[in-house]
Parts: structure tokens; sequence; C-alpha cells
């Protein structure tokens, strides 16, 4: 293997991956607002990595759905990462306080959107 195949290896594993690192550091980013919800390392583990996650497999489907250009991948990712870490986190909360006996997770998620964006006024 000379250096030229080592480099277009290591270009393919980046372009694999680079997605998901964005997306990591989105979801790692948003932690700090999270803190109140995320009590264990487990918590931590599973919001940055289902954020990673997210990114990972969603960023070309949104580039394309909303015909954005390439070149802002790595932003979308990042927000992905962002969303997609609070996204699973909340799911994972109502199934654990059992409030998906009470109401749907959608009027769940709506009701905690509200409540996230209403944080600060009086």
């Amino acid at each position: 293997m000379n250096w030229h195949e080592v480099y277009e290896a290591i270009l393919k594993f980046w372009d694999n991956i680079q997605y998901f690192i964005a997306g990591f550091l989105g979801a790692s980013v948003v932690t700090r607002y999270h803190k109140d919800r995320l009590k264990t390392w487990h918590d931590y583990t599973v919001f940055i990595l289902s954020g990673a996650f997210t990114a990972h497999y969603l960023t070309q489907v949104v580039i394309y759905w909303l015909d954005l250009e390439p070149v802002h991948a790595g932003g979308i990712g990042f927000l992905l990462g962002a969303f997609g870490g609070m996204v699973i986190q909340e799911l994972t909360s109502w199934i654990k306080n059992g409030e998906y006996k009470n109401q749907s997770f959608f009027a769940y998620f709506g009701e905690m959107i509200k409540s996230w964006l209403s944080r600060g006024k009086k």
C-alpha cells in the first residue's frame, strides 16, 4: 500500500464520519443546557450518541429536502446533532415517566418545546 492509497483511505473514512462528528459536537454543546434532565453518565452517553447518529443519517436527507448547498452540511449536521439528542432524550423521558399513557409523544414534545422557548420570560 503506497501513500496515495493511504491518503485515499483516510479521505474516504473522513467522508463517512464527518456528519457523525458534527452531530457529536452539536449534542455535546447542548448537554450544558440539559443538566437538570441528564443525571447519570448513561443519560449523557445516550444523548450525545443519539445526536451523533441522527446527524450521521439525516444530514444528507435534510440537505436534499431543503435544497441547500452541500457547503452547509457541517452546520446542518451540528444542528441535527443538537436537536436529535434532545428529541431522543425527550422520548426516553416520555417513556420513563409513563406519560405515554396520558398523551401522545407529539403533544408531550410540543409542550416541552413551548416550555423550552418560554424560559426566562415572565
